[in-house]
């Protein structure tokens, strides 16, 4: 009996007893700091450490910035030429928090970036009668950056989806993806906003769809809703936020250093569009007619690996103040590029081989061009380099 009362204590007692002590709850501590400057809560339980980020913690309404008279005289004006009823006054004042204060860096980056596109998005939408304020938004769809591209899929300034993109006349291909073309992509905006208006015969409207497509705005219109207002609330959280967020961006933009965003003045550029009739490099391109590498590249970020396709588009831009000098001389109704040579000196280990690698054109050519009989070359030695022909329609 007694060896029989062990074996219950051994196999019954004792796991049961061990499985109460692994159930028992371990008490959670949780705490708030920051990390690397970003609202963290850590969860202890236990060994067992867990950090979550957060996203948005409460803010005082106080902490909103508050409207002068500056600021009511622009929505005022805004106001009339949209046709926009003005958003509740708290709403502008969050999202005026969220791009000066909570996503300050955002913003200032994406108005210095705006001082490359806003002259020809505003010739374009003059163009197509459209009002002059709509240029701003892309702050909120892009921060006006051409290579931007959402979790959705939606790319370029004016973040268009691959289907509307193509329905409004731009291509799309392994080459070339001109949603992010900014001269192209804008044309396509306008035409797409104008079309969006005369559906719905508001601004208000037109822009809620920009966001989330005619057909969530026209399945939540009703025979008694007029507006965005009237059905702001059947709409997807981010669309109900657009119109608020529109005359917040546009109030910073206006006045960006009463938010205390910085905006660098940049040379003013206007952008010329021309078909290549040669496939060529931008980086060659920049190299033959003195353009910044990286001021080329922002212009043309369609152009998927860098190359301009012969028939594809390519923007070159061009000083103001130089386009202001020339048209004051007689006008030149046409312009070639004839061939031209750049001169190359020579490094230390450098070889013919290496330098027709670089510029890609043969060894016989370059030697042919600088009379050199032998492969040799030196150190110093200063080369004519021929370079292709770049032609342009």
């Amino acid at each position: 009996m007694e060896k029989k009362g062990w074996v219950v204590f051994v196999f019954f007692i004792i796991p049961a007893f061990l499985i109460s002590c692994s159930s028992k709850k371990v008490e959670t501590e949780a705490y708030l700091l920051k990390k690397n400057g970003k609202p963290v809560i850590i969860l202890k339980q236990g060994k067992k450490k867990k950090v979550i980020p957060v996203s948005s913690l409460h803010i005082n309404d106080k902490d909103f910035p508050e409207l002068d008279k500056e600021d009511e005289a622009i929505l005022y004006e805004e106001s009339l030429k949209t046709g926009i009823k003005i958003p509740d006054r708290k709403e502008i004042r969050k999202f005026l928090y969220f791009y000066s204060k909570k996503n300050k860096k955002f913003t200032q980056e994406a108005l210095n970036r705006a001082s490359y596109y806003l002259p020809m998005i505003r010739k374009v939408f003059k163009k197509y009668g459209l009002p002059e304020e709509l240029a701003y938004l892309p702050i909120i769809e892009s921060g006006f950056n051409p290579y931007a591209t959402s979790r959705s899929g939606a790319a370029g300034l004016w973040q268009f989806m691959k289907i509307t993109g193509k329905r409004f006349g731009l291509k799309i291909n392994r080459k070339i993806d001109e949603r992010r073309d900014p001269y192209r992509s804008t044309v396509a905006a306008a035409k797409y906003l104008k079309y969006l208006y005369n559906y719905f015969g508001r601004w208000d409207l037109a822009l809620a769809a920009y966001n989330c497509g005619e057909g969530c705005i026209q399945r939540n219109l009703s025979w008694n809703s007029k507006d965005f207002w009237d059905i702001k609330h059947k709409l997807p959280n981010q669309t109900k936020e657009y119109v608020p967020k529109f005359f917040a961006a546009v109030l910073i933009a206006k006045k960006p250093e009463k938010f205390g965003i910085k905006v660098y003045k940049k040379e003013e550029y206007i952008v010329k569009t021309k078909k290549a009739k040669t496939t060529f490099s931008l980086k060659k391109f920049s190299k033959i007619y003195g353009i910044d590498y990286y001021l080329l590249k922002r212009y043309n970020a369609h152009l998927v690996r860098g190359i301009a396709y012969k028939g594809f588009s390519i923007n070159i831009p061009v000083r103001k103040d130089t386009v202001v000098a020339v048209e004051k001389k007689p006008e030149i109704k046409k312009v070639s590029y004839k061939r031209k040579y750049i001169i190359h000196i020579v490094k230390k280990g450098e070889t013919l081989y290496r330098i027709s690698k670089k510029y890609e054109i043969p060894v016989e050519l370059i030697k042919k061009v600088n009379k050199i009989k032998g492969d040799g070359i030196k150190a110093g030695q200063v080369l004519k380099i021929p370079v292709k022909e770049v032609t342009l329609r």
